[in-house]
């Protein structure tokens, strides 16, 4: 019998994390870049993880060790593959880091850490997939707009399957003159409860855009804060969010209560959207736009 190794067996991955840093600099947003002298390279913050730790405890760590900064973790940015410098298969995760104390002390492994505007920092790194990851970061900067169902059928004269009620005559006027309402604003994807009359309210909006219609359960009526609150915290690019009105209270006044600033009625009228402005995965405030006319 052979004693050579299986070709077909897969190797085993290199596991490493790392972070994606923002703070606000005096002209914007601003990501912490790194320079390893071993490589002569400029690269984000990353490292191996350790056995039996972590990815998120890993990225944390290895940030903190090649920054010096201790950071609170945001959204899971992107999962990056490629081969490392001795050709093995590596996979690194990265999340949106915010600097929350220390600061950095050059080594022998990182010998300058530079804050740069997103667009300045893609243009010095090295390599194409960190450029590729400080893509998909900015992409939390976009907003979120939540959108109540329109007008749908009476709950109570419906004797189907409740998930399966329709728009009426005045929701469907109002689903198409959604189109016209978001014609100036950039829109990346369109997700959706799956109950019928929050797919309606949405579908022209995505045939225009031509964009898909995924559909998701986190956000059915009856989800859960926590469960909502996580889809919306991970959700990258601007993304137009079809759903009921029993959420869209609970997350309005759930960030509120946080402090976050809220701009016009605490209203929630089928058809309206909340807009959630982001920087950096983190909301800034709370703008209520009315149903269209």
């Amino acid at each position: 019998m052979s004693s050579l190794p299986d070709p077909r067996v897969d190797e085993l991955d290199v596991r490493a994390a790392g972070g994606v840093v923002r703070r606000r600099g005096p002209g914007g947003p601003e990501i912490a870049i790194v320079h390893r002298p071993r490589y002569d390279d400029w690269t984000l913050p990353k490292g191996k993880a350790n056995e039996g730790e972590s990815d998120i405890a890993s990225a944390l760590r290895e940030v903190h060790e090649e920054t010096g900064m201790r950071c609170e973790l945001g959204p899971e940015v992107a999962e990056v593959r490629y081969r490392d410098h001795f050709d093995r298969p590596k996979v690194v995760r990265y999340w949106l880091m915010y600097p929350s104390g220390g600061g950095f002390v050059p080594n022998e492994e990182v010998d300058r850490l530079s804050w740069m505007p997103p667009d300045q920092a893609s243009a010095v790194l090295t390599y194409a997939h960190d450029r590729e990851v400080i893509r998909k970061a900015v992409a939390f900067d976009a907003p979120l707009y939540l959108v109540r169902h329109a007008k749908a059928g009476d709950r109570e004269a419906w004797t189907e399957d409740d998930r399966l009620r329709p728009l009426t005559k005045k929701g469907r006027r109002q689903a198409e003159a959604l189109v016209e309402q978001f014609a100036d604003l950039a829109v990346d994807r369109i997700v959706s409860s799956p109950f019928e009359r929050c797919v309606q309210s949405v579908r022209p909006l995505a045939i225009a855009r031509h964009l898909p219609l995924e559909e998701n359960d986190s956000l059915a009526e009856g989800a859960q804060l926590p469960e909502v609150m996580a889809f919306l915290r991970n959700a990258a690019g601007a993304v137009v969010i079809s759903t009921h009105g029993d959420l869209i209270p609970s997350v309005v006044l759930h960030l509120a209560e946080r402090g976050l600033p809220m701009e016009g009625s605490a209203a929630w009228k089928k058809g309206s959207t909340w807009i959630l402005e982001r920087e950096a995965g983190l909301f800034t405030v709370a703008r209520y736009l009315a149903p269209p006319a």
